[in-house]
């Protein structure tokens, strides 16, 4: 359902599209490239806008991570994440006690608590198996 006055025009419902078929979290330019195959005249600037009004109207979802890129979340429910400090990848993960730390938060801070999200940060596998290989070469190196 959209909201009162939203548009949805062709270039819109393409980056939407992008978004929900997306199998993990896409960043602006990632959706970008992918938009660009079906309307190559299409601006970055349009994909980027378009993704933070989709974002503030409730149709997905943006997890910015300072200097790094945002990615963009086919689901609007509550949900938890893991995020990858080395690649950037961010992963569903459901973590019942995140809804305890709710809970707690409104207690310890008097805050109403209307919504939450979880972020973990991490490692991920493919990083840390490049990481160790990293590190035997360097042990192989170091011992010549």
């Amino acid at each position: 359902m959209l909201p009162a006055g939203f548009r949805m025009t062709p270039q819109r419902m393409a980056i939407l599209a992008e978004v929900q078929n997306a199998e993990r979290h896409l960043t602006a330019a990632e959706i970008y490239e992918r938009v660009r195959r079906k309307y190559p005249t299409i601006a970055y600037g349009t994909v980027y806008r378009t993704l933070h009004l989709l974002a503030k109207h409730g149709l997905i979802q943006e997890f910015p991570f300072g200097d790094n890129a945002s990615r963009f979340d086919r689901r609007t429910d509550r949900h938890d994440h893991v995020h990858c400090i080395v690649c950037g990848e961010l992963v569903d993960v459901e973590v019942p006690i995140a809804l305890l730390a709710r809970q707690v938060a409104a207690e310890q801070t008097g805050f109403q608590i209307i919504d939450h999200q979880t972020v973990f940060t991490g490692i991920c596998p493919t990083c840390q198996e490049k990481q160790e290989r990293e590190a035997e070469r360097s042990r192989a190196t170091a011992s010549r």
